[in-house]
């Protein structure tokens, strides 16, 4: 009546625990800048400006009402930059674009740093100025440090100053502002729970 089974119980067991609130945005962060120093940063931005709701949909006038309480305020707020991310990073996009265009000696700079970088990737690995020899790592603390004085020459702090501010601003208004009910439901009902509190 009792017969022996064998089951085989080889393996690993990998024991991974959902992060929620700030660690998972702290655990996302980390994973963007891995990206970027694996050269995908190209490729991840697209994957993210490609992921943005409609514009339609974002600039719906009907859709913006003041929030009831604070603590609706900080679920709207909150679900609005999940739900709308790419369109917000496309209008930080939008507005560095046009201090770009609208700074000229900003845009010469820029343009000189880019240049620069490229020639310098290219170029060979250590370099000889008179007795001294400079090894790649030093080539790029050289050209940081001229890149960040030529940007500083053009009034590239003011600019990122207004790029920062302004992005602030528009995000944070229409996060606060916008009916954050009138989007579709989520896929975790439990992160942003749009409860009546009375």
């Amino acid at each position: 009546m009792s017969e022996n089974v064998n089951i085989d119980l080889s393996g690993e067991i990998s024991a991974t625990t959902e992060k929620k609130g700030f660690q998972k945005y702290v655990n996302d962060m980390e994973l963007i800048v891995q990206h970027v120093r694996s050269g995908a940063a190209p490729a991840l931005l697209m994957g993210v400006i490609a992921s943005r709701r409609p514009w339609t949909q974002f600039v719906a006038t009907d859709n913006f009402k003041v929030p009831a309480s604070i603590p609706r305020l900080s679920r709207r707020f909150y679900r609005n930059i999940e739900y709308f991310q790419a369109n917000y990073l496309v209008v930080f996009l939008g507005l560095f674009a046009y201090c770009l265009v609208t700074s000229p000696l900003l845009l010469i700079a820029m343009v000189a740093s880019f240049f620069g970088y490229r020639k310098l990737t290219s170029g060979p690995n250590t370099w000889k100025i008179g007795s001294w020899e400079l090894t790649k790592t030093q080539q790029y603390g050289v050209a940081a440090a001229g890149s960040m004085a030529l940007c500083w020459l053009a009034g590239a702090g003011a600019v990122l100053f207004w790029v920062l501010g302004a992005t602030v601003t528009v995000v944070a208004l229409h996060a606060s502002f916008f009916d954050a009910e009138t989007l579709p439901p989520s896929d975790d009902p439990e992160q942003f729970p749009m409860v009546e509190q009375v």
